[in-house]
């Protein structure tokens, strides 16, 4: 999968054991699609997708009825570079091997996505605009999320009491791009809690550069980065462990002993030679989850 050149697809690494991948749509879709689409595709109704629309097969038959499901057609692309972005990543990092039809992402209750196959490695994906970011984590331990947002213009005030607390804005600068940065942090977490929307936008606090969940403060990585001027994409992760560590992981429960997933150079996972507790994959609200990693 080396067709897009590094000028298209840029992956960077904001903390070892996670690769962010972002790329722009049209380039996405100039590289799969045999024949463009209609310049105003964002305008109009959904259109028919078919194995024949692609020069490079990546979608399942159960995911050509998903994309065929959407009302519009800006909805379809926005889901199909997606897929396209994070298969693309998972097949590089776990093998070439892997058909990139066979990859299937899956959804937690409140919406949270995690791949079908290899439901220890965490992923997050985002789109806006022009743009669309993946994020995959090398280690099962990881908690993470992922934001990308186009920067606009200063928010009106309704917006501004909506998504961000009195403390929030009394320490944010008035800047479009500061405004912005704070939000996809903000909609990062909600992912790294596997929330989403579910959580009320004021218990979660963006303040100097850390964040706070009903008001108490949470140990973890941000980072943001500003790509063309125009969009900001923020991560919200676990800090990386280290030999000994013990972590809370959000909404999970149980105590275990976690190894990294890639001891060195990435290798293909499968059902039968995972490297952490098949426990992992059976956490319940509520319960604290103790990690420990072998010295």
């Amino acid at each position: 999968m080396n067709g897009l050149s590094p000028h298209n697809m840029v992956s960077v690494s904001p903390q070892p054991g996670i690769i962010v991948r972002y790329l722009k749509i049209p380039d996405i879709l100039d590289f799969v699609l045999n024949s463009p689409l209609d310049p105003n595709y964002k305008k109009i109704a959904n259109r028919s997708f078919g194995p024949s629309d692609f020069k490079i097969p990546f979608l399942s038959p159960h995911e050509f009825t998903m994309v065929n499901g959407f009302k519009a057609q800006k909805k379809q692309i926005e889901w199909l570079c997606g897929r396209f972005s994070l298969k693309t990543l998972v097949n590089k990092t776990l093998g070439p091997d892997i058909p990139l039809s066979h990859i299937q992402v899956s959804y937690q209750e409140k919406g949270a996505p995690f791949l079908s196959d290899y439901p220890d490695i965490p992923i997050s994906l985002s789109h806006s605009g022009d743009y669309t970011a993946v994020a995959l984590g090398e280690t099962a331990h990881i908690t993470m999320g992922l934001d990308i947002e186009r920067i606009g213009n200063t928010p009106d005030a309704f917006f501004m009491k909506t998504a961000f607390t009195q403390q929030e804005i009394l320490h944010m600068a008035p800047a479009p791009s500061e405004i912005f940065r704070h939000w996809t942090l903000k909609e990062a977490f909600l992912k790294y809690i596997k929330m989403g929307f579910n959580e009320n936008l004021h218990r979660v606090e963006i303040i100097d550069n850390q964040i706070f969940h009903h008001g108490k403060k949470q140990i973890l990585n941000l980072w943001s980065k500003t790509i063309d001027a125009q969009y900001i994409l923020s991560l919200v992760a676990d800090p990386p462990l280290t030999a000994g560590d013990k972590r809370t992981c959000p909404g999970s429960t149980v105590q275990g002993s976690f190894f990294p997933l890639f001891p060195g150079k990435p290798f293909l996972l499968n059902r039968t030679n995972y490297h952490t507790p098949p426990i992992y994959r059976h956490l319940r609200p509520g319960i604290e989850l103790a990690i420990s990693l072998p010295r």
